[in-house]
């Protein structure tokens, strides 16, 4: 029978079975129908469900390899023609088409889909950067290697990882006084400055060497720097407001204890969006593909 999508893969050891798992196109447009009724955070419960019974044929009966490398199942996602790389309209088709769907739903009572639909936001104003900050070579196409940087990234967030250490190492070249907490002038400052610009870069490249050297790398920081706070450096009135999400007790201060608060949030948050990715990278790539081509 025809398929909308299947997927075939081999263990790495000599003489293991190979198995594969097939969706029937019948199976996808009931899916899909119901995705469109439904709330959007039924999205996840539908593929869950769909996975457990029995949506899935597997032959022989072999168990679901575990989920692939977060570069791996953004690539499997993005890449729209199969062309094997990712270029940004790509990437922006993809995020619209995942926002039209929350957008389209009323989500008042549903925390879990008002929190998607925030995430989404976010990940879209920041394609374009994140973009040119994975294409190392400039060609403006994302490669599996250069994704590969995206799997890098997450293994940092994880236990002596290492973003932790490179988070205090860099509020501590902004903390000019030492005092564990930062000024609206300090930031300001940081932001002028040519000497912590390039240890910041250097510091990042040594954890994430997504360019050849640091001095390209403090090139993307500066630019990166002059789009958020127009021609220049940030401005007071930019600081003051960029401070107020982290700033918890108001204080117009940002002290370390915040810092860390926010982090430990931040990258759970990150974690938990990467394994959902990584494990339904395969369906939400069919379910995109069959709403394109009108399922």
């Amino acid at each position: 029978s025809s398929h909308l999508y299947s997927s075939r893969s081999r263990s790495g050891r000599q003489g293991a079975p190979s198995h594969s798992w097939t969706i029937s196109i019948e199976t996808a447009r009931t899916l899909t129908t119901m995705l469109k009724r439904r709330p959007v955070s039924s999205l996840f419960a539908l593929l869950i469900t769909a996975s457990a019974s029995g949506v899935l044929s597997q032959q022989q009966q072999q168990p679901l390899q575990p989920s692939q490398p977060l570069g791996d199942a953004l690539h499997l996602v993005f890449d729209m023609n199969k062309d094997q790389k990712v270029i940004i309209e790509e990437v922006i088709s993809q995020l619209t088409m995942l926002n039209d769907i929350f957008t389209s739903q009323d989500t008042s009572g549903d925390p879990q889909a008002q929190e998607y639909s925030r995430m989404l936001l976010g990940a879209r104003a920041a394609s374009r950067s994140m973009f040119d900050l994975l294409d190392s070579n400039g060609d403006k196409a994302l490669s599996k290697k250069e994704l590969e940087y995206t799997t890098k990234f997450e293994d940092t967030l994880k236990k002596d990882g290492g973003m932790r250490d490179l988070l205090r190492d860099v509020f501590g070249l902004i903390d000019g006084n030492g005092d564990d907490q930062l000024s609206v002038d300090e930031l300001l400052e940081a932001s002028q400055s040519d000497d912590v610009i390039a240890k910041v870069a250097v510091r990042f490249h040594e954890l994430l060497p997504v360019r050849q050297n640091a001095e390209e790398l403090e090139g993307f920081v500066r630019s990166t720097i002059e789009s958020i706070g127009g021609k220049g450096a940030l401005d007071r009135e930019r600081v003051v407001e960029g401070m107020k999400w982290i700033d918890d007790d108001g204080d117009g201060q940002i002290h370390r204890k915040e810092v860390a608060k926010y982090y430990k949030f931040a990258g759970k948050k990150f974690l938990d969006v990467s394994k959902t990715i990584k494990q339904m990278a395969p369906m939400m790539m069919m379910f995109m593909g069959g709403m394109q081509g009108g399922g």
